[in-house]
């Protein structure tokens, strides 16, 4: 086994297990936060889906991101940036809380799809990506951010957020969200006791 298929195994697997996690998630639990400082699951499944596509297709390939081939960027309405936002704006990078509940989820079968077409399409750039060429700095200016590091990132950033998910998604089905009669059901269950 080569580092590609070591990294693309990673990939799979890791992915495996953010999509047992979201499988039975309604819209209004992806859009759900348990607090205004909080990020969603859906912004969460955004962002790690938006970073892979720019790890793999603009940082390790050439090949342009999934996000604007495909037409996803003129799908989904974005929060309007602020002036200084950095380039990887539209991953999720540096938006603030007012961003995030500014933005709302996509549908979670769109979302999901174009998680799955990014993964196609970063696949494809792994089995093709010339391992010799991983020590070599990916910008002159970024000396430190070589192919290995972006590699890195691609195989360890969705791992990083499946806490996130798995916390968040735990709040809102243990009851933590108000119910439709603005308790907890925990709230319900004390009181009934």
């Amino acid at each position: 086994m080569d580092l590609r298929e070591y990294v693309a195994q990673a990939l799979e697997r890791t992915r495996q297990r953010t999509l047992d996690m979201v499988q039975d998630l309604r819209q209004e639990d992806l859009a759900w936060r348990p607090g205004p400082e909080a990020n969603p699951v859906g912004f969460l499944l955004f962002h790690v889906f938006r970073s892979e596509d720019r790890y793999f297709h603009v940082w390790l390939s050439p090949a342009g991101e999934v996000w604007s081939r495909e037409g996803w960027d003129r799908r989904w309405p974005m929060p309007q940036p602020p002036p200084d936002a950095p380039d990887q704006w539209t991953t999720g990078f540096s938006w603030t809380p007012q961003h995030v509940g500014a933005w709302a989820p996509p549908p979670r079968e769109e979302l999901l799809d174009y998680g799955q077409r990014v993964r196609k399409s970063a696949l494809l750039v792994l089995g093709r990506l010339d391992l010799g060429l991983l020590p070599v700095p990916v910008r002159p200016d970024q000396p430190l951010r070589t192919r290995a590091y972006f590699l890195y990132q691609a195989s360890h950033h969705e791992a990083q957020h499946q806490g996130q998910i798995d916390y968040i998604s735990g709040l809102r089905k243990a009851g933590a969200a108000p119910s439709r009669g603005g308790r907890s059901s925990a709230s319900r269950a004390r009181k009934r006791a």
